[in-house]
């Protein structure tokens, strides 16, 4: 199936998003650079796909970092910096980030800053960097405070995303990214919802697209996450509390968003905007796919207390996404104690039907 391309445009400023199963895959990534005239190629990647595509490497200066949340650190930047210049990597030089969510934000913050900023491809390689961190510009690495909070916004020259990089996802980092996807579907589309309950993997270019074009829609009237582009953080806020909490350790950050996309949803259930059937819909979807919809009662106090610590937080107030109804989202603000009052019932299952 041939889709058509996806075209950003931020003013003068603009790129495409290729979703195409033969672009950037084995020979043909060097083959593309070559025809692209790119200059000076340095490939950012991860410890697991330096191994598996050992060859679609080979003749690049590439720099690899451990695989995981870990290497979003100022020390991990610092070294990838040091080493750009020992490559003698110049302002004409472009960075190409090929990775999943963590390798999109090291890859692009180092992009954006080095040299004051070169040119970045984005070639994602998990479901969760196809369908939303390849897309937008939010760059950034974490600090020991939370999640994100060093970063700009930095948009690529092109995303190539290929579906056939996903044939060797892990299950898990197959939810992984399927959080995201539940998030666009509850949150935005719900025909989505259908072929997640269904025959998903047929449709999978479809989905991809679906996801890409939403988020590209919502960018490009708010680049700088300043008023619409918030919603697309719907389950995120309780998701960052969750990974910070546990050191990025235990959950993996979709994983973590699913339970913010469920304790949003009982929320919504529980003020009455939507049924006890679209309750059931929206957390029976999520562990169709084995993601996690509820918390420890003993670990709820302590995790609810990183909200306060939210980007999008504005002094004592916390900024949340709401669920108006299944395809419709909100944003709300109330005081970080109420907002811990009512994530804490969000959090809990017991009256999961």
């Amino acid at each position: 199936m041939t889709l058509p391309n996806i075209h950003l445009e931020f003013g003068k400023r603009k790129y495409v998003v290729h979703i195409d199963k033969k672009i950037c895959h084995d020979h043909l990534l060097r083959e593309y650079c070559d025809q692209e005239n790119l200059g000076d190629v340095v490939i950012i990647t991860d410890e697991n796909l330096a191994l598996h595509y050992r060859g679609l490497l080979e003749g690049f200066k590439s720099i690899v970092v451990p695989s995981g949340e870990p290497s979003k650190t100022l020390n991990a930047y610092a070294s990838v910096l040091e080493k750009m210049v020992e490559f003698g990597i110049t302002r004409k030089g472009l960075v190409l980030a090929f990775g999943g969510g963590v390798i999109g934000d090291l890859a692009g913050f180092v992009a954006a800053t080095y040299m004051r900023g070169i040119r970045l491809i984005q070639v994602p390689t998990t479901l969760l960097a196809m369908v939303d961190s390849s897309i937008g510009g939010k760059v950034a690495v974490n600090l020991p405070n939370g999640k994100n909070l060093v970063g700009t916004f930095y948009q690529p020259d092109v995303v190539h995303i290929n579906p056939n990089f996903l044939k060797t996802l892990p299950k898990r980092e197959w939810s992984n990214g399927i959080a995201e996807v539940i998030k666009y579907a509850v949150g935005f589309d719900a025909s989505l919802m259908d072929l997640l309950e269904n025959a998903m993997e047929e449709h999978l270019e479809v989905m991809i697209y679906k996801c890409v074009k939403i988020k590209a829609d919502i960018v490009m009237q708010d680049e700088k996450d300043e008023g619409i582009r918030n919603l697309l953080n719907f389950g995120h806020t309780l998701g960052h509390a969750i990974e910070h909490y546990y050191d990025y350790a235990r959950f993996l950050h979709g994983e973590a968003v699913a339970i913010g996309i469920a304790a949003k949803t009982r929320i919504a259930f529980q003020e009455q905007l939507i049924s006890a059937v679209e309750l059931s819909r929206v957390l029976n979807l999520l562990r169709k796919y084995d993601l996690p919809t509820s918390l420890e009662a003993h670990s709820l106090h302590a995790v609810l207390s990183g909200i306060k610590h939210d980007k999008k937080a504005a002094s004592d107030k916390a900024i949340w996404i709401g669920l108006k109804s299944l395809g419709e989202l909100e944003v709300r603000t109330c005081s970080s104690e109420e907002a811990i009052e009512l994530f804490s019932g969000g959090l809990r299952d017991k009256q999961d039907l």
